[in-house]
């Protein structure tokens, strides 16, 4: 029977028979999500010429309230932090306001007035359950100069990617637990009350020269580019001839 006019949406479980991307819809839609959420970190280096680091806060406040006017989708969530010569930058939002951050930091490396360079994306983890943050922050973080030389490992670069990001997911799962009305005061001072949760300067020096991480235009190359395979038999002639089924 065809639902009256007015009448709320069916749920698909009344439906029948259903496939995967009939539940994963209705859990969407069960959580009033507009679209799935993901999960982008990358990691980046401060150019020299920069002389105030807020600026780079500053720059991504203007390009999410941008991104929010073109495109109607899923709020962003997340934490930048801004140390003395990098960034460690956690996004959390729908795919395509995702994919335009990615565009913007290969437009950002490509321009003479840049703020960021040398580039890692740690991860993008796709369809979220929770997010880790309640909203979208950024901090300066006052530390002492980095000796980038300092850190070594023989692990290879994934397990260190790995320990870096367990540590932002420590951070946000400290953050998330604290009470709002001493939540700004702990954001304002994380070198004085959380040190062991902050990543490590030099680790972060380690990532970025890391060859096996993706950078930003790999990343769009890599993900957004069709795949066009040629097959061997396509090259033998002549042609093999296709057999169709019989009706």
């Amino acid at each position: 029977m065809a639902a009256s006019p007015g009448a709320e949406e069916d749920s698909v479980y009344d439906t029948g028979r259903l496939s995967l991307f009939d539940i994963i819809l209705e859990k969407t839609r069960a959580q009033n999500k507009k679209q799935l959420v993901h999960r982008l970190v990358y990691v980046s280096k401060i150019r020299q010429d920069v002389n105030d680091r807020k600026e780079i806060g500053a720059h991504y406040e203007r390009l999410f309230k941008d991104l929010q006017t073109q495109i109607h989708g899923e709020a962003v969530t997340g934490l930048l932090l801004i140390y003395p010569v990098h960034i460690i930058h956690v996004i959390e939002t729908s795919y395509n306001m995702l994919l335009k951050v990615v565009k913007d930091l290969v437009e950002d490396e490509q321009s003479i007035s840049g703020m960021l360079l040398n580039t890692k994306i740690l991860v993008c983890t796709g369809d979220l359950n929770n997010r880790l943050f309640g909203q979208w922050s950024f901090r300066t973080l006052n530390l002492a100069a980095p000796r980038i030389q300092e850190f070594t490992t023989n692990e290879p670069i994934d397990v260190v990617a790995t320990e870096a990001l367990s540590l932002v997911i420590k951070l946000a799962e400290y953050l998330a637990k604290l009470p709002k009305i001493s939540l700004t005061n702990t954001m304002d001072q994380l070198p004085e009350k959380v040190p062991d949760l902050l990543v490590r300067q030099d680790l972060i020096e380690y990532v970025l020269n890391s060859q096996d991480l993706n950078t930003p235009s790999g990343y769009l190359k890599r993900y957004t580019t069709p795949i066009d395979i040629v097959l061997d038999s396509e090259l033998a002639w002549p042609m093999q001839t296709k057999l169709f089924p019989l009706s």
